[in-house]
């Protein structure tokens, strides 16, 4: 009996505890859904955080100031167009020579004897084209005509002969080979004196067309043999192309060399350009330079006006920068020398209808226009501005009209914003500043 009272207790106990737990559980429940409910429940107006740019009239691409090298406007390094081995070497590193003056010459005997042997060509050429032209000596006219005389004398012999063959041939008296052999020689006689009146006709008449056609096309052939000598002649002698110093010299005296192997470099130390690396908008922008000034640390207290000489239309591999030229109004009398080092001063037109904005900031209008979101800095609404859009240089776009100097824009997360939506800034000093 006992036990049955304790086995019921047990039972009791265990449905008591269940059924505690299932109420503690029931709780926990109800107290996750509450606060699931609370965290749910974020009001739907809360401020989107943004990056705005500030529309200012800083004017900061109105100078920008480079490094600068001076370098000659004109650098060669002179070369033989012909090979050979060198005569005469006239100059020295530092050297100046005159536009003209010789600076190296080549051995020229073999070239020389080129050019004779054209030279002796073509005046056999043309003594063959005279007596073409002139027709024979009289005492060669008078040997032809000789000749056919002896010619018709024989042909009229021939024809006797043959006449007589041919009567004793149908008598009886003389074979058909008699014959055969009387008419040859008859046909022989004939073609020599054909020939010797040909010889004659043309001792008197002289050549025909076509040869001395021929002979003249052989003259003009010789000539231009001839003006290629002569170059080659002239080749082998090195002048300066204008006046300079003298800054490399790459072989010495006696040497052998190839066509086109460098033999010194001759810089214009009366012309200088600045050569610096520039941004893109050097190239992007020439158009809007309104003055460029170089100031080099060996002329102190001076500057010298430059101006754009040319930029390349690519980046360099090294840095992305743009190799950009400018022609720097200095002379060797301002102290100016070839490696000098300085700093150029880049002014740019500034207008008062431009802005620079970061391209980010674009968003569609109602329309095919371009707009951006103008944040409202008392109550932090956004409005949306249609812009009429300039020139993209990179990540940055010009803007022509419809901003104002202290407009604040926004620069990051413009897409997911609508017409009246509050924002809260998220670079709160919004020193980032876009340029008017």
């Amino acid at each position: 009996m006992s036990t049955k009272k304790n086995h019921g207790d047990s039972r009791g106990r265990g449905v008591r505890l269940f059924a505690r737990l299932c109420a503690a559980a029931l709780a926990l429940v109800a107290t996750s859904c509450r606060r699931g409910a609370e965290e749910i429940a974020v009001p739907e107006t809360s401020p989107r955080a943004v990056r705005v740019f500030v529309v200012s009239d800083d004017h900061s691409r109105a100078e920008r100031t480079f490094p600068v090298f001076l370098k000659s406007a004109s650098a060669s390094k002179l070369s033989f167009r012909t090979a050979g081995r060198i005569e005469e070497l006239n100059v020295d590193v530092g050297d100046r020579v005159d536009a003209g003056a010789v600076v190296a010459r080549l051995d020229s005997r073999d070239y020389q004897l080129i050019a004779d042997r054209a030279k002796q060509a073509i005046l056999e050429a043309q003594a063959a084209l005279k007596a073409m032209e002139t027709g024979a000596r009289p005492e060669d006219v008078d040997s032809a005509s000789a000749a056919l005389s002896a010619a018709s004398s024989q042909r009229e012999t021939a024809e006797k002969q043959y006449a007589r063959v041919e009567s004793l041939n149908k008598d009886g008296a003389a074979s058909d080979m008699q014959l055969d052999l009387a008419k040859t020689a008859l046909d022989a006689a004939k073609a020599a004196e054909r020939a010797a009146e040909k010889t004659l006709e043309k001792a008197k008449k002289g050549s025909r067309d076509e040869e001395i056609e021929m002979i003249k096309a052989k003259i003009d052939g010789l000539e231009i043999d001839l003006q290629l000598a002569e170059n080659k002649l002239s080749d082998v002698t090195l002048t300066a192309p204008f006046s300079g110093l003298v800054s490399e010299k790459y072989v010495e005296n006696h040497e052998s060399v190839a066509p086109g192997a460098p033999i010194v470099t001759l810089v214009d130390d009366r012309a200088f350009e600045g050569e610096l690396n520039a941004p893109e908008e050097i190239p992007l922008h020439s158009d809007e330079i309104e003055s460029i000034e170089c100031v080099f640390d060996s002329i102190p207290n001076r500057a010298f006006s430059a101006t754009l000489k040319r930029s390349s239309t690519a980046p360099q591999k090294g840095n992305r920068s743009y190799l950009t030229a400018i022609s720097v109004d200095v002379t060797p009398e301002d102290g100016a020398l070839v490696g000098m080092v300085g700093v150029a001063k880049i002014r740019f037109k500034t207008t008062d209808s431009v802005a620079t904005i970061p391209t980010a900031s674009l968003i569609r209008g109602d329309g095919a226009e371009s707009a951006v979101w103008v944040v409202d800095p008392k109550s932090g609404a956004v409005s949306k501005r249609v812009v009429e859009v300039g020139d993209f240089d990179g990540e940055k776009v010009a803007i022509r009209s419809g901003l104002t100097v202290g407009d604040q824009i926004v620069a990051a997360g413009a897409r997911f914003l609508t017409d009246g939506q509050v924002v809260s800034i998220e670079n709160e000093n919004a020193n980032e500043t876009a340029t008017k």
